[in-house]
């Protein structure tokens, strides 16, 4: 029987869990508290999107299975991707088809205050984006509004997944409560006997306020080839904690 699992463990290729998102609403705190809670696996860097596009996951079950370092711990994937289904429609299609028993997990946070986090964010992250007064007249705007409409995006979710298989947790809980919202994440994902204890302070890398101090070049280049390629090869903190000039 031991040997049967080993071999069922070595091909297996699908998340426990997934958190789908939202982009901006405390997907990397989040992260970053599953992982020290040492009772899931997390990837070692954050997103994998390997549902994203045919191309990701041409990658193929070996390298899935490298992000969470084989661990035999229920794997927790988080791509906040999932949920940008005007950019990504068939994310949802190939989610489904790959990891149909797969637990989701949606992070929800004041629509309005998402939004302009993420207009911040793609600042950092881009060359070029409209100014505030001219935004919602741009493609940008447009997505970054398609973001913030919940309904929409968790549309296709619901009609895949049933409701007791898709939990909605709230940012300002999370933030308010951690360890309570952990325990609930944790029970959803199917761990058990799991009781609330301290949560690490949460983390704000990747917040407004570190995205303001941040070099804008360390945010652009974190959206090349390069950037991209880094975090898969080389530890989490490299492309979170840059250098201070």
């Amino acid at each position: 029987m031991g040997k049967l699992m080993d071999v069922l463990h070595k091909t297996k290729c699908a998340p426990d869990a997934i958190v789908i998102g939202a982009m901006r609403a405390g997907t990397t705190a989040l992260y970053r508290s599953l992982m020290e809670s040492q009772l899931v696996a997390v990837p070692e860097a954050k997103e994998t999107d390997y549902y994203l596009t045919p191309d990701h996951l041409a990658r193929g079950g070996k390298w899935y299975r490298s992000q969470f370092r084989n661990s035999d711990l229920p794997w927790i994937d988080i791509c906040p991707n999932y949920t940008k289904r005007d950019v990504f429609p068939g994310a949802v299609t190939r989610v489904h088809e790959n990891a149909p028993d797969a637990k989701l997990v949606f992070i929800a946070r004041d629509p309005v205050m998402r939004a302009v986090s993420q207009y911040n964010h793609t600042f950092m992250h881009r060359a070029s984006i409209p100014a505030p007064s001219e935004l919602l007249e741009s493609s940008q705007g447009e997505h970054i509004l398609k973001v913030s409409k919940y309904a929409y995006q968790l549309q296709p979710y619901f009609e895949r997944w049933s409701a007791e298989d898709i939990l909605i947790v709230d940012f300002d809980e999370f933030l308010e409560t951690p360890e309570t919202v952990l325990v609930q994440i944790m029970k959803h994902v199917g761990v058990e006997n799991v009781q609330a204890s301290p949560v690490p302070t949460l983390n704000k890398a990747n917040s407004g306020d570190e995205l303001r101090h941040m070099p804008r070049w360390w945010g652009q280049l974190r959206e090349t080839q390069v950037g991209q390629y880094l975090p898969h090869e080389h530890p989490e903190s490299l492309l979170t904690e840059p250098a201070r000039c």
